[in-house]
């Protein structure tokens, strides 16, 4: 009898247990259920953000809304319209011009997504943190979004502009950084984070390339310019140096080479050079890495810069034989000396716009922290007196599959 009263109480146990698990995961389901959940239908997905100046105190902020039915790529599932759709609003600061975009919105907007912010030149001039506070305020966007600034166009007409090998504008303008800094070495890829973390720090000041159009734009907008055979598309047309969060100067892209060295972000580079009378020599570099040293001496300010990378050849021109690595060294030399001549002349330029855009003071704060508190407050003036060194150091590795040139004279047989 005692042992069926305990079976008894054993199973009312067992059953209890049982429902008080049951309960415990409908509890925890309805508690990690998305109480804010909505269907993608009912978002504007914002993927780019443009802000120009449009009167002496009114801003123009642009959205880029995605439009998914016409994102497809296939016409049995993709709409006939534009895959994105621009939402425009104007006001006294860029936040209020932003506010007033999102009341022309059919759907609430939503960031995560955003990719790209294009800051217009007159906008960049008056100072970059105005518009990227607003941002990094917002914990819903990402700090990995890009930052660019159009260029003798405004930032509207940028993100306006469509391009045949990818709907989305503003996708395909961060592919376009992407590709101009990992393959030839002429544009940057700052994201919100970096940007701002440049602007703040003492020592080094901030370039970002710039976008603009190789000739005139009318009809970008148009979904009709996607049928021409050469589509006119912004790209990169050079970089704005900056000091502080203010716009200073501007240079042409290839300048970029020496940014990205200096901060060792040069993935490859391609470099032309004379070598010999009539000789050129085209080399991809690669493997570039660069140290750099400061130190003050009687008050002038040392800069040292060492570049060391290895580089191969894509293209010979005029007759010339390589058999052995000594036939590899006045190539070297010439493109030695090119690169050195790319530095000097950036830091040249900086030094008289006393933008320190390498960050030479940076490294003195380092590498001599006690020098640098000593001179941090005057650096800017300092720097325009700085002496500098640089040494670069290439190697070629290879000649490619041929040792010759190719070439051809009259009366030969083919």
């Amino acid at each position: 009898m005692k042992n069926e009263k305990a079976m008894v109480k054993d199973l009312s146990i067992l059953i209890f247990r049982r429902c008080l698990l049951l309960i415990v995961f409908f509890l925890c389901s309805c508690l990690t259920a998305c109480s804010d959940y909505k269907e993608v239908n009912q978002i504007s997905f914002v993927t780019g953000v443009a802000f120009d100046k449009v009167k002496d105190e009114t801003y123009k902020a642009t959205l880029q809304v995605i439009n998914p039915a016409n994102v497809a790529t296939t016409n049995s599932s993709g709409g006939q319209g534009p895959a994105v759709l621009n939402y425009e609003g104007e006001g006294k600061t860029v936040g209020e011009a932003m506010w007033k975009s999102f009341e022309k919105l059919p759907r609430p907007a939503s960031f995560p997504h955003l990719e790209v912010i294009v800051i217009s030149e007159k906008i960049a001039k008056e100072g970059l943190l105005n518009v990227l506070d607003l941002f990094d305020r917002e914990p819903e966007i990402r700090l990995s979004t890009i930052v660019a600034v159009s260029h003798h166009t405004s930032a509207h007409s940028i993100l306006n502009a469509l391009t045949p090998l990818n709907k989305v504008p503003s996708s395909s303008l961060v592919s376009t950084l992407e590709n101009a800094k990992d393959a030839i070495g002429t544009g940057q890829t700052l994201n919100l984070s970096q940007t701002i973390q440049y602007i703040k720090d003492e020592g080094q000041e901030v370039a970002i390339s710039t976008i603009g159009f190789p000739q005139k734009k009318e009809g970008t907008s148009h979904v009709s310019s996607l049928e021409k055979s050469s589509p006119t598309s912004p790209e990169i047309d050079g970089v704005a140096l900056f000091k502080g969060d203010k716009w200073v100067t501007w240079r042409e892209k290839q300048e970029m080479h020496a940014v990205l060295m200096a901060y060792n972000q040069m993935k490859a580079m391609y470099v032309t050079v004379p070598f010999q009378k009539h000789k050129f020599v085209t080399v991809r570099l690669l493997q570039v890495k660069s140290k750099k040293y400061t130190h003050m001496k009687d008050g002038i300010p040392y800069l040292k810069m060492k570049v060391k990378g290895i580089a191969d050849i894509e293209e010979i021109k005029g007759s010339y034989t390589i058999e052995t690595n000594r036939d590899l060294r006045p190539l070297e030399k010439s493109v030695e000396k090119e690169l050195k001549k790319e530095i000097n002349k950036m830091i040249t330029f900086s030094q008289k716009y006393q933008t320190d855009t390498l960050g030479f003071g940076k490294q003195l704060s380092i590498q001599h922290p006690g020098q640098w508190q000593h001179y941090r407050t005057s650096w800017n003036s300092l720097y325009q007196r700085a002496h500098k060194d640089i040494d670069v150091d290439i190697s070629i590795k290879t000649a490619g599959a041929r040792t010759h040139s190719n070439k051809f004279q009259r009366g030969e047989t083919r």
